[in-house]
């Protein structure tokens, strides 16, 4: 029974990830492969050398910690307020989660026309509560344009990642929580003593995902200002696309190997850190 899927994933997975790597160290300049020729590291080092690579570094790196930390700070807070019981909470519940089912396309264009400098909604709005000096060019400050394609990042996920803490805070025993009251915990103690232990495997999921997820940021940043202005918001993503949009396939595959290469070695060890914080119910 398993059978269909590992075909489906090794079709679809497995296959095209072993032969972008195949394609990475050749010079391919036609989709029919026509002209192709072997090049060896020669892409490794064409990406590597690339005048924009170490932007794209450093702004993948400032876009996946504001993110993830947004995101799982904003989520706990979500899901230990929507843990309780209150005549609202499922309501509340798909209200912070639905932004994660909309498109990525679609949020991002809402967000470019919401934060247009002259005729945004944010501008519009602060300027009428008689704030104009909060006003700004969200999108087009390169000092300020990572930070709201973050922001347009974290509004989309955060109900994503509380719905992952959610679903550990409620795995804990009711019996913890009443052991805690006999012993004349606060609420604090509850929370750092209970609660934030016992939901590690969960912590350990959400971070690790958003980490990834920003890491591997694409399609809002190319939606909202497609590594612009100049290349204030250019990350590992769009320097992909544009390496492929631009007729560097082999590029574009090093590029993609190299970003994989960057996560694993970011990723596995926060991983293997948060694993061993984990106790046993």
């Amino acid at each position: 029974m398993l059978l269909p899927c590992l075909a489906i994933f090794g079709i679809f997975f497995m296959l095209p990830a072993v032969m972008g790597v195949g394609f990475s160290f050749l010079n391919i300049r036609n989709v029919d492969f026509s002209t192709a020729t072997f090049a060896g590291i020669g892409n490794y080092k064409n990406v590597l050398t690339d005048s924009g690579m170490n932007i794209a570094i450093k702004n993948s790196f400032i876009f996946a910690f504001v993110t993830t930390v947004l995101k799982v700070t904003l989520g706990l807070l979500l899901a230990v307020l929507l843990n309780n019981k209150l005549k609202t909470t499922n309501f509340m519940r798909t209200v912070f989660f639905l932004p994660a089912v909309l498109s990525s396309v679609a949020v991002g264009l809402i967000f470019t026309a919401m934060m247009h400098p002259t005729n945004g909604i944010i501008n519009v709005a602060l300027r009428a509560a008689g704030l104009p000096m909060l006003a700004q060019n969200w999108l087009t400050d390169p000092k300020l344009a990572i930070f709201s394609v973050a922001f347009v990042e974290v509004w989309k996920w955060t109900g994503f990642t509380m719905v992952i803490l959610l679903a550990g805070l409620q795995s804990i025993p009711e019996h913890y929580y009443e052991a805690a009251r006999i012993d004349g915990a606060t609420g604090w103690q509850k929370f750092r003593y209970v609660t934030f232990p016992l939901i590690m495997p969960a912590f350990t999921n959400a971070l690790v995902v958003n980490l990834i997820g920003g890491l591997k940021a694409f399609d809002v940043v190319q939606t909202v200002t497609g590594g612009g202005p100049g290349t204030a918001t250019e990350v590992f993503g769009t320097l992909v696309y544009k390496s492929f949009g631009s007729g560097r396939y082999g590029e574009g595959c090093a590029a993609s190997i190299i970003l994989c290469v960057v996560i694993l070695i970011v990723v596995l060890p926060v991983y293997r850190f948060l694993t061993g914080k984990e106790v046993e119910m």
